[in-house]
């Protein structure tokens, strides 16, 4: 696990680190890697590690956040099921640039056959040498919920970072039984954990991260097609095919608690390797992170709008700022209803 002067583990689902007060701290999505290193995906694999160079190059962050499906143990793209050793040669590869990380668990990162569960997965993450991780309470649903706490020198909490499993599939189907969901139990303890530093200060504001888009993103993206001047639009487009949201079938609740609880501020996810939309809705920044996958996607190797990061900038007042970070010179912001024209860092 990492470990300097400036973090400390409260507790099992808590990190504090303390941040610089003279000057903007700047943190970087990187999401759906989808990293094989097996026979098979040798080639992709390094077009992948070569985006994510020029990309930390150009944004300089000072922690990198995983928003999920960063290995992809599938034998048919990667040609292994060993995502022990993918997780350890990820690791390895971020600790290189010595800047922190973190992580949230993807659908993909534990396939069905793969060698670890997420359970294991966690085990080998929290040894990363600059990798900020705890499998958090261990009576939630799923792994990997846990706070950071963005903390000035004084201990007061400036930005908390909700980091949420969004879980994989539907317990008994895999693929076949459809996206799961962030689970009430989650939501009730993500609630809880918010209402607590409401207490300490009711202006804070927070982000979460994780993996699959809610519901909620593609309500709000078809209010705006529609004229719905309620729902704002920030940047970037919605890429896959017929305006796909990989969205859960299930309920959930997390956003529109979190709405009402009035802390979040910016959600982040990933999972629609095509997708770039940010939208602001009752009050809530949800963002699509720009996605890296050379792999997951067949022909998405040619495909190049939607390729890069996310930069988001938490400015020395306290205002966030959040921008796309492609890996080329422009990436499209075509959207139904908004006009059209072309953005970069």
């Amino acid at each position: 696990m990492y470990s300097s002067d400036k973090i400390r583990q409260i507790d099992d689902e808590t990190f504090q680190v303390r941040i610089p007060a003279d000057r903007d701290f700047r943190i970087l999505q990187l999401t759906d890697l989808h990293l094989g290193f097996g026979l098979i995906s040798k080639g992709r694999d390094r077009l992948a590690l070569d985006a994510v160079r020029i990309i930390i190059k150009r944004s300089r962050p000072d922690m990198i956040v995983l928003t999920g499906d960063s290995v992809f143990p599938f034998l048919p793209k990667a040609g292994t099921l060993n995502n022990r050793k993918q997780a350890k040669k990820l690791m390895a590869f971020l600790d290189g640039f010595q800047i922190p990380y973190t992580l949230v668990f993807g659908n993909h990162d534990c396939e069905m056959g793969s060698t670890c569960n997420k359970e294991e997965l966690a085990q080998l993450f929290k040894k990363g040498k600059y990798c900020i991780f705890t499998e958090g309470r261990r009576a939630l649903t799923g792994v990997g919920n846990f706070l950071i706490e963005l903390v000035d020198n004084s201990g007061k909490v400036l930005l908390p970072l909700v980091m949420l499993d969004s879980n994989m599939y539907r317990e008994g189907g895999w693929f076949y039984s459809g996206f799961d969901c962030i689970k009430e139990d989650q939501v009730d303890w993500c609630m809880e954990r918010l209402n607590a530093l409401k207490q300490q200060d009711p202006d804070i504001k927070a982000m979460a991260f994780f993996h699959m888009p809610l519901r909620e993103f593609k309500e709000a993206y078809e209010k705006m097609k529609l004229g719905d001047k309620s729902v704002l639009y920030r940047h970037g487009s919605v890429g896959e095919k017929n305006e796909y949201f990989g969205i859960s079938k299930y309920e959930g609740t997390f956003f529109d608690r979190a709405a009402e609880n009035g802390v979040i501020k910016w959600m982040f996810c990933g999972h629609d390797h095509l997708n770039t939309l940010s939208l602001i809705y009752k009050g809530i920044q949800m963002t699509y992170g720009m996605s890296i996958d050379y792999l997951g996607y067949k022909g998405i190797k040619k495909s190049y709008i939607q390729r890069g990061g996310t930069l988001i900038t938490r400015k020395v007042n306290g205002s966030v700022d959040i921008k796309m970070v492609p890996l080329g010179a422009v990436v499209s912001t075509r959207v139904r209803g908004v006009k059209e024209k072309t953005a970069g860092l």
